[in-house]
């Protein structure tokens, strides 16, 4: 039986605690009275996936009381039929176990083969991430589909600054084989609650400018309502959300995410030994190992149906997966960054993915209000090595290169910065045919943590390189004590001390 989330007040008989670092951890001895909260433990997952597939497509959510048709019946011959898929931002387990896409988009496919659907297209909807490659999407949707359909280029990524984007409303640019399409069939994995629903069409399918409206500074909630209400309009969707469990790590790394009193023998022989192995390698070693061994992730829920229906049963079971409550708002909130985000698959995690995984995912995981006070301190963890993947994190480079040292002001970036990184050739070119994220990337990292920012009183990274941390506006210190000791401006001599234990994810719900 899984165990909801737990928080723990730290006391002298309290071990050593695992505080990530990226692709490292460190064990740290937390101060007395500090409360750490443990993600819950994985709901009881579906026993057999194939056959929840099965029942979602035959059985789909309907617009409230509303009966949905099955999917086999909406599929006719000489229709045009798009299938659009969660992109890289959610790495394959393994070669061993096939992807969750790749099932879903098999059984999808024999049930159009039995219609007599000819003519299918399939879209990685990764919006303004970059592409995968061709490796890559082989390992999303499975060897035989992609034997398939790739040769015919019926496979694709989907390129938000292509020439034959299809205006279905102004300013709303659309993928061509999705706007074309008679049907199209979304299949989205949920590993967090705002990733349901319209999210994935309107976002990770729409041209630059459609998606840059929307995931930009200050992006307005408006302009996503406006933009799911044009595609709802538009397209005859029938949306499949498989929502994930909480395994992050391999069984290798099964320590990383279990509580450290609990730990077994092979527990603290596996930390010894990736302890001994961070010590000798560099962190773009260590991050290509959690690349090479990914978890395999399993399923709590498979629906299908109404887009509307289907996001809001998938953002409940989410939220109620991941909700902790934690009481109230720390004064100092401790955290560290995931090994592997959605911004560094295949990559080494730069200062500024590092800065948006703590300060824009951890932070901004809350229902009511956020895990550290108004003014309260952040101290986080990782080196901030300044260290840009060449291949998929030319822009970032720059704009770490270039802009910070000039001002790292939200305004200033936006007026004089922008509009190059929004609309230059090269990064647009590196976008569409080399795999890089599209010049704006980086712009969403920095805006994303600026809410933080303006919560908090300071920000402190234990063990970074300080030129990075002074770059980016926040402060440096070599140990915790030292981080507290600088905060003591900010919060006094006796904080209030949180540390969240992710990964795994959690939401905190505070009083």
């Amino acid at each position: 039986m899984s165990r909801p989330g737990f928080v723990l007040e730290v006391d002298d008989r309290t071990p050593p605690l695992l505080i990530g670092e990226g692709a490292g951890c460190r064990l740290e001895r937390l101060p007395v009275g500090t409360r750490v909260a443990y993600p819950a433990e994985s709901l009881p997952g579906v026993p057999h996936v194939g056959e929840a597939i099965d029942q979602a497509l035959s059985a789909p959510l309907g617009a409230g009381s509303e009966p949905a048709a099955p999917l086999a019946t909406r599929l006719k011959p000489g229709m045009k039929l798009a299938i659009t898929f969660t992109d890289g931002s959610r790495p394959a387990p393994s070669a061993a176990a096939p992807d969750l896409r790749g099932r879903v988009l098999e059984q999808v496919l024999e049930l159009a083969a039995a219609a007599g659907v000819d003519d299918v297209r399939l879209v990685a909807a990764n919006g303004l991430r970059r592409k995968q490659t061709s490796d890559e999407l082989r390992g999303l949707v499975g060897e035989r589909v992609h034997r398939s359909f790739a040769v015919q280029q019926r496979l694709t990524a989907h390129d938000a600054e292509a020439p034959d984007l299809v205006e279905v409303a102004p300013g709303v640019l659309l993928n061509k084989a999705v706007a074309e399409a008679d049907l199209v069939v979304n299949v989205v994995l949920v590993d967090q609650p705002q990733r349901t629903g319209w999210d994935q069409l309107a976002t990770g399918l729409t041209g630059t400018a459609t998606a840059w409206a929307q995931t930009g500074l200050g992006g307005d909630p408006a302009v996503r309502a406006e933009v799911a209400g044009v595609l709802a309009d538009e397209l005859e969707v029938f949306q499949i959300e498989v929502v994930l469990d909480q395994q992050l790590f391999p069984p290798q790394l099964g320590f990383l995410s279990r509580r450290e009193w609990e730990w077994k023998v092979r527990d603290r022989v596996a930390f010894l030994g990736f302890r001994q192995f961070q010590a000798i390698a560099p962190h773009r070693v260590r991050r290509m190992y959690f690349d090479t061994n990914p978890a395999p992730y399993g399923v709590l829920q498979v629906a299908a149906g109404d887009v509307t229906a289907v996001g809001a049963a998938s953002a409940e079971l989410v939220t109620r997966q991941q909700g902790v409550r934690l009481g109230e708002p720390a004064d100092v909130l401790l955290a560290g960054p995931a090994p592997v985000t959605e911004h560094n698959i295949g990559a080494v995690m730069n200062p500024l993915i590092a800065a948006w995984d703590t300060l824009g995912r951890t932070f901004n995981a809350y229902t009511g209000k956020p895990a550290v006070r108004e003014g309260g301190a952040m101290i986080l963890f990782h080196p901030l090595t300044q260290a840009f993947n060449s291949r998929f994190h030319t822009a970032s480079a720059d704009f770490f290169a270039d802009v910070l040292p000039a001002t790292t002001d939200t305004g200033r970036i936006r007026s004089e910065f922008e509009p190059k990184f929004l609309g230059d050739e090269w990064y647009a070119n590196l976008y569409r045919t080399q795999n890089a994220f599209h010049g704006v990337h980086p712009l969403q990292l920095w805006y994303d943590t600026r809410a933080a920012v303006e919560h908090c009183g300071d920000i402190i990274w234990v063990g970074a390189d300080r030129s990075s941390a002074e770059r980016m506006g926040f402060r440096a210190a070599s140990t915790l004590a030292d981080a507290l000791e600088i905060a003591s401006a900010t919060v006094g001599r006796n904080p209030a001390i949180t540390h969240l234990h992710t990964p795994p994810s959690m939401l905190a719900e505070l009083s």
